[in-house]
């Protein structure tokens, strides 16, 4: 799986200042070691609770994350919990 931080230039910002979100996403990715990025969490939840299940770790779910959770229940029989696990990482659990 790749993960992917992005930095968009604006016209007078320093390029060290448009890095340093980025950079600090990725050192905080890479220093949790899981496997699941915080805005690629939201995109498994769906084909899982398809699949009737399964889990992952990852960093703090997002927003949107935690929305995504509220729209599946409306659709589909299913419990999704999200159970922190320590300071920087977070179970994500599927089931039917």
């Amino acid at each position: 799986m790749t993960e992917v931080f992005t930095g968009f230039g604006q016209r007078g910002v320093r390029a060290e200042a448009v890095a340093e979100p980025a950079a600090k996403a990725a050192r905080e990715y890479i220093a949790s070691g899981v496997p699941v990025g915080q805005y690629l969490a939201d995109q498994l939840l769906v084909p899982m609770a398809l699949a009737g299940g399964g889990s992952f770790r990852t960093l703090a779910p997002s927003q949107h994350t935690l929305t995504n959770i509220e729209v599946i229940g409306k659709f589909l029989d299913v419990e999704v919990k999200v159970e922190r696990q320590n300071h920087m990482v977070w179970n994500v659990e599927v089931a039917a």
